[in-house]
């Protein structure tokens, strides 16, 4: 199967900004955007196919009918495995935490989340919660929550472009405002919000809580923000998932079916080449190169790329 681009959903929440529109190109006419899912096959968000054979399908359907341009052992009954999406917080998102998998399919019938963020755009003096800054028990945990002294726990980290944080499941956690990043996550749309500053949707009424799920999968102590496998063009890489940065012009094989590759520019131009198909580029522009595809391919010009995997 030859490669293919995928168009982007949109999802716009209380806390998205502009930099998605004004910034990346996405959805243009609207006024602000929190998430450009640009990788995704999931019953909240999927992925339509804009070319070759397969044009027209959604990700999901495409993966079931043909369960090998994700890798040489997926088959049909299983989900794919992950998401890329382009977050926007112009506000602060809530306190939250992700169920681990053994918990999700429990209770949830889904995957767990297992997350990492990579840094693309902050305002001066950004910053992100990850984890606690010390031991606490889930008494205490519960008591701050009620208090709403939940963030006097929390460990607050600044952040600087192109850092990468790694967010293993039940771990709290939250974007700062003013921060755009890349989020590499498994194939899962479980998030336990703890706390939300008081906020209220668009009916009118505050946003739901889910207190005592939270408490459940909470990890209460402190995490370890060091990203597994991180070295050289690897940012993160761990049993679910591996990102790495490259710079254009780089080439590659997809020879063996081993797994798919989803490529994801960042900033610069470039034209991706293989076989009879050749694509430009630009920020935020994407490519998805099929396990099956069998083929080398190269990527020309000067940009920087997100290149995600299995």
């Amino acid at each position: 199967m030859l490669p293919f681009r995928l168009k982007p959903v949109f999802k716009n929440y209380l806390w998205g900004g502009t930099r998605l529109i004004d910034e990346w190109g996405k959805a243009p006419g609207t006024d602000t955007l929190a998430e450009s899912w640009e990788l995704a096959s999931h019953p909240d968000g999927d992925n339509i196919i804009l070319d070759g054979e397969l044009e027209g399908l959604t990700l999901s359907e495409a993966v079931r009918r043909f369960p090998a341009i994700v890798s040489e052992k997926f088959t049909p009954e299983e989900t794919f495995p992950v998401m890329v999406k382009l977050i926007d917080a112009r506000q602060p998102l809530s306190i939250q935490v992700h169920p681990f998998t053994d918990y999700a399919r429990r209770v949830e019938h889904s995957r767990g989340k297992i997350e990492a963020w990579y840094i693309l755009g902050h305002d001066e003096g950004a910053y992100i919660y990850l984890g606690f800054r010390q031991n606490i028990s889930r008494r205490e945990f519960e008591a701050a929550i009620m208090n709403e002294t939940l963030t006097d726990l929390l460990r607050k980290v600044y952040v600087e472009d192109g850092d990468t944080f790694f967010i293993p499941a039940g771990t709290i956690h939250a974007i700062g405002p003013g921060i755009t990043l890349a989020e590499i996550q498994e194939n899962s749309n479980i998030t336990y919000r703890v706390y939300d500053y008081g906020r209220k949707g668009a009916d009118g009424k505050p946003r739901e809580l889910h207190i005592s799920k939270a408490l459940d999968v909470t990890n209460t102590f402190p995490l370890n923000i060091t990203p597994p496998g991180k070295s050289g063009n690897v940012i993160v890489s761990c049993s679910k998932f591996t990102a790495e940065r490259l710079r254009a012009p780089f080439n590659g094989s997809t020879q063996g079916g081993k797994g798919f590759r989803f490529m994801l520019c960042l900033e610069g131009e470039c034209v991706f080449r293989c076989e009879s198909v050749s694509y430009r580029l630009v920020k935020g522009g994407n490519v998805f190169v099929p396990s099956d595809c069998g083929s080398d391919y190269v990527v020309e010009g000067d940009a920087e790329v997100l290149v995600t995997s299995e």
